[in-house]
């Protein structure tokens, strides 16, 4: 499976380019710049942190209430919507011009998973950054399980783990010249994610889950999902604040801002 160039159901050749898919992706790319924009408006001047709090994104030293604090809830949302945002907006532009140089369609790297996830293996497996998803399966997942016979719970943990090390690693190189150490947060954040998608597989077919999956509107499933990795999100994406990932970003960008902020 090819995890950037799509491909025909019935003859599996490349989908060539076509007006109407141009059309689509330029809407989509649209909505996401308007998107971020909207979010870089009210986040930047408040250094990406909607609530101040005492302790800063970047910290490990949460207490079990800070996490459960519905303001670094919050805070920790409106981040991942923005990172989540940013990364389909720059892989949809990239794709873009793929689609018109070399006229093949592409797959979607990131097909909204803040706003549409039904599980927490629905956001990894196939929304959030497939191409790492795809990357991290072929070399990480389906060996563990196929050439040397692990369970599908300790391949999936591994390949969390994997991917907490890769970026752990990203983590030091682009942050190298502020002194970031490693510190296990993506370790930690990634494996509590791998813990919850294992989760789900032992306990999904419960009546509960089920009566959830079933009845209650699709945007409270896809926020009761949120809600089991958001209070971590800042293990992942604190160091990327504190580092100004995002100020380097809206530069980029328009934004509207108070003329008194600019004195």
């Amino acid at each position: 499976r090819s995890s950037d160039l799509d491909f025909g159901t019935t003859d599996m050749e490349p989908i060539h380019t076509t007006l109407s898919f141009l059309k689509t992706q330029m809407m989509k790319l649209g909505r996401d710049y308007v998107s971020i924009v909207a979010l870089m408006t009210v986040l930047r001047p408040r250094k990406f942190e909607y609530f101040e709090l005492e302790i800063t994104a970047d910290s490990m030293d949460h207490s079990l209430l800070d996490l459960i604090s519905w303001r670094h809830i919050v805070n920790n949302y409106l981040v991942a919507l923005l990172l989540s945002i940013s990364l389909s907006q720059s892989t949809l532009g990239i794709s873009i011009i793929y689609n018109i140089c070399y006229g093949y369609q592409t797959r979607e790297v990131v097909m909204n998973p803040i706003l549409k996830s039904s599980s927490p293996s629905d956001f990894w497996g196939r929304r959030w950054n497939t191409l790492i998803h795809s990357g991290l399966k072929n070399a990480i997942y389906k060996p563990m399980r196929f050439h040397f016979g692990t369970s599908t719970y300790i391949a999936v943990l591994a390949t969390f783990v994997a991917s907490g090390i890769l970026h752990e690693y990203v983590n030091l190189v682009l942050f190298r010249s502020l002194g970031t150490l490693f510190q296990w947060k993506n370790i930690i954040f990634f494996g509590w994610n791998g813990l919850l998608i294992v989760s789900q597989y032992l306990f999904g077919h419960w009546t509960i889950f089920q009566w959830v999956s079933k009845k209650l509107p699709q945007s409270i499933i896809t926020t009761l999902v949120i809600l089991t990795a958001v209070p971590l999100g800042h293990l992942f994406f604190g160091d990327w604040i504190e580092a100004g990932y995002f100020d380097h970003v809206n530069m980029c960008l328009p934004s509207i801002r108070n003329i008194n902020d600019l004195k």
